[in-house]
C-alpha cells in the first residue's frame, strides 16, 4: 500500500482559530421532555464544548443539568440571545409547549430585525 503525502498551509502565527459556536452561555435551548406527550421545555444554557454544542442547561433552582440527561429525542433547538429582544427572551426560560413548532413561533415573535 501507498500514500500520498498532502501539504496543507498552515495558518498564519498568532491567528486566532475560529469556530462557529452553535449556543453559547445564556442562549437557550428547546429539548423535549416527554415524547409520550410531546412536552418541549425551553433551557438556559450552562456550559457549551469547544464546538458549541450545549453540554448542559440551568434548572429554575440553578443546578447544571447535561443536556443528554433531559433530552427525549435526537432534536436540540438552539435561539442565541443576541438575536431577540433581551427581556422577551428572558421571559422564555423554563417555558413549555406541547408542540416544538409552537416553541420556534414564540421564539420567532421576539426575533430582532437583521438591522437592528
Amino acid at each position: 500500500m501507498t500514500a500520498d503525502i498532502v501539504e496543507f498551509p498552515a495558518r498564519p502565527a498568532g491567528e486566532p482559530v475560529r469556530v462557529r459556536r452553535v449556543a453559547a452561555e445564556g442562549d437557550i435551548v428547546v429539548i423535549c421532555l416527554n415524547a409520550t406527550v410531546g412536552l418541549w421545555a425551553a433551557w438556559p444554557v450552562a456550559a457549551v464544548d469547544d464546538d458549541g454544542v450545549v453540554m448542559s442547561v440551568t434548572s429554575r433552582a440553578g443546578k447544571m443539568l447535561g443536556v443528554g440527561r433531559l433530552n427525549c429525542a435526537p432534536d436540540v433547538l438552539a435561539f442565541r440571545a443576541a438575536d431577540h429582544d433581551p427581556e422577551a427572551f428572558a421571559a422564555l426560560r423554563w417555558r413549555t409547549w406541547m408542540d416544538q413548532d409552537d416553541a420556534v413561533i414564540a421564539f420567532a415573535e421576539i426575533a430582532r430585525s437583521p438591522d437592528v
